[in-house]
């Protein structure tokens, strides 16, 4: 799979099949579980995951704890990214497919993450406007990220064995849920 990325933006909205000459079944649908809950595109997370990782990951989730939703992956698969929040409800209203989508609540999304209507540069009024609410609503949604992990850290405590990163991603957790 080769994706331009010189000319691709942070926000490009990308569609693209995945080849199963390059990723078993298994690969794929692990990369699939780890695409919400990181940050990167896709096909960039697919090319972390060995054919060993994927097995593990499988023994683990699917077989250990019966995390099905990773085994239904297992189907024709699609990527589409940066699309609008309502672009991609709408998608995922479709009843005949599994989806996995970045997940707000195990990432922290960038300000400057959110779609931008092809039809607004049409309008030049409307293009600072419209960019300047977004990142006035994800800088809000930021700030009140950081207001809450203070909040966290003062009324939960950190485990006896517990690390400081392993802590501050249960409370950002908590605080983006």
């Amino acid at each position: 799979m080769t994706i331009d990325r010189q000319n691709a933006t942070a926000n490009t909205r990308r569609v693209y099949p995945l080849d199963a000459h390059d990723l078993t079944e298994e690969q794929i649908a692990v990369a699939f579980a780890m695409t919400s809950r990181r940050p990167e595109p896709f096909d960039e997370i697919a090319q972390q995951v060995s054919q060993e990782k994927a097995a593990d990951f499988h023994e683990r989730w699917v077989l250990g704890y019966g995390h099905a939703s990773v085994a239904e992956h297992a189907v024709l698969h699609l990527a589409v990214e940066n699309i609008s929040r309502l672009a991609c409800d709408a998608l995922e209203d479709n009843r005949l497919a599994s989806y996995t989508e970045k997940s707000s609540r195990y990432q922290v999304m960038p300000k400057d993450y959110f779609y931008f209507p092809e039809e607004l540069a049409d309008t030049p009024d409307l293009v600072q406007p419209y960019s300047q609410a977004c990142k006035h609503l994800f800088q809000e949604y930021l700030d009140f990220i950081d207001i809450t992990m203070n909040y966290l850290r003062g009324t939960r405590t950190k485990g006896e064995r517990e690390s400081d990163s392993a802590y501050n991603l249960r409370l950002r957790r908590f605080a983006t849920d």
